[in-house]
């Protein structure tokens, strides 16, 4: 025990920002693509149930389409934002991981890749949740369209 080199505080540090980053992102965008999927998923769902109670007749008919394909683009890109999200917690782990051993020159440029690709990352998601809401708000819209 006493042979033991004791770690930096600096080296904690960064491994413990590390743990929590990645645990408070995916938990957090994990829910919010669950609801986008599931909200659009249901919306979809509840679009085809009236639909296929009641035909829609004229433009209706092409609004009742317009609001399933909506709903149904919400939900794959529910999908995509989740995969980003994936991403963006592997790069900032990577990052942080390297962050806590700093002692070589030559993985600054590697940090530096990696902060650069997770920044990345987490733009395309947050754009993918947004289209999502988005989408199901077109969706919605077309739904009060083909009722009229």
């Amino acid at each position: 025990m006493e042979n033991q080199i004791p770690e930096d505080p600096y080296q904690i540090l960064a491994r413990e920002r590390s743990h929590e980053d990645a645990r408070q992102t995916v938990a957090t965008n994990r829910m919010l693509v669950q609801s986008l999927v599931l909200i659009n998923g249901g919306a979809a769902v509840a679009g085809l149930a009236y639909y296929g109670a009641h035909v829609p007749f004229g433009s209706g008919r092409f609004a009742a389409l317009l609001t399933i394909i909506l709903y149904c683009f919400g939900v794959f890109t529910a999908i995509f934002a989740g995969l980003y999200v994936r991403r963006t917690t592997q790069e900032w782990s990577s990052f942080w991981e390297l962050k806590s051993y700093p002692d070589a020159a030559e993985r600054v440029n590697v940090m530096e890749l990696h902060r650069q690709h997770a920044v990345s990352s987490k733009r395309r998601s947050t754009g993918f949740l947004v289209s999502s809401e988005v989408l199901f708000l077109a969706g919605s819209l077309c739904l009060i369209l083909s009722f009229g």
